[in-house]
């Protein structure tokens, strides 16, 4: 009988969603291998030597999560060619489990093995389907499985955004559009502006109450899993979509007397940002007690685009 049922090897870059992951392998009764996890096992040991037995010999399935920093960190290139080394070992049998952040090959790898893509799970339905794989009877969801199931999804993708919000908070945008007149670009911003009430109103009709009752079910009935992940993804588009609309104001050229104008509508997502980053913390924690509370408010200081649109239009 091996060490663990399942060795988690993974790029450092990919943390967040593993350690997800390795919490829900633990509810679920598995032995696996985590190494945030056994730092006082690793303490003063010869590392090559520990990791080698760990990722070729005393575990039954090596979960490689696939992603183009796995494929060039020393430690994770150590532990790929211990693992793949155990197929030379026991070639009969399924060891190597890719799953996939992106389409990234993997030296030594064949592509015809079977993987999963991660887009399409969340760290829970990825731990579930793993404790299948070892045989672990996997039984009926915990109540509020449907908070936790919106909460993993939304995590997920916002992580996949984490390009877009530092450079937003950076103020960095590509140029994508010059204005060349005052009338462009008075009527671009009221575009624009209009754009901006669009999204808001896309994130506070995804939370209403019929769209929360469609997916997550009258009270005392079950959601629908389907639909839980539409909600949360439509969520986590509109967040999308404020970076976009903000990014696209910065990355437009105006004319000089407009340039404080456009800088100062683009500002006008740090607040909903914001708030809905805050929500999604908050309802993380809740979510984790089989509950939560689908309402945000979002609100924002106009002042300051009426002051510079007051000076646009005086001048």
């Amino acid at each position: 009988m091996t060490k663990y049922d399942i060795c988690l090897s993974f790029a450092g870059e990919d943390r967040v969603y593993v350690e997800e992951v390795a919490h829900h392998l633990k509810d679920l009764g598995l032995r696996y291998f985590y190494d945030n996890e056994r730092q006082h096992e690793l303490l003063g040991e010869e590392l090559t030597e520990y990791l080698d037995k760990v990722y070729r010999e005393e575990s039954r399935f090596c979960v490689m999560f696939v992603s183009k920093d796995y494929v060039r960190k020393i430690w994770t290139i150590h532990e790929r060619r211990s693992a793949l080394a155990r197929g030379l070992h026991d070639p009969h049998r399924p060891y190597v489990l890719p799953v996939r952040f992106d389409a990234t090959p993997v030296p030594g790898l064949r592509p015809s093995i079977g993987y999963l893509d991660l887009k399409d799970f969340t760290p829970r339905q990825l731990a579930e389907m793993l404790a299948k794989k070892v045989g672990v009877e996997v039984g009926p969801p915990e109540a509020g499985w449907e908070y936790r199931t919106f909460t993993d999804i939304v995590r997920q993708s916002m992580r996949g955004l984490e390009d877009k919000k530092l450079n937003h908070e950076m103020g960095f945008a590509d140029n994508v559009r010059s204005l060349s007149s005052d009338t462009d670009a008075i009527d671009y911003f009221t575009a624009r502006t209009r754009k901006f009430d669009e999204i808001l109103n896309a994130v506070q009709d995804v939370l209403s109450p019929q769209k929360q009752q469609w997916a997550f079910g009258p009270a005392g009935q079950a959601g629908n899993a389907d639909k839980i992940r539409l909600l949360a993804t439509r969520f986590v588009k509109s967040y999308e979509d404020l970076l976009d609309w903000a990014a696209d104001l910065r990355g437009t050229t105006t004319p000089d007397r407009h340039r404080a104008l456009y800088e100062a509508t683009a500002k006008l997502a740090d607040g909903p940002l914001k708030q809905i980053e805050e929500f999604v913390e908050h309802f993380a924690v809740a979510a984790q007690r089989g509950a939560g509370d689908l309402t945000l408010t979002i609100d924002y200081d106009s002042s300051e685009v009426e002051a510079e649109l007051k000076k646009v239009q005086t001048t």
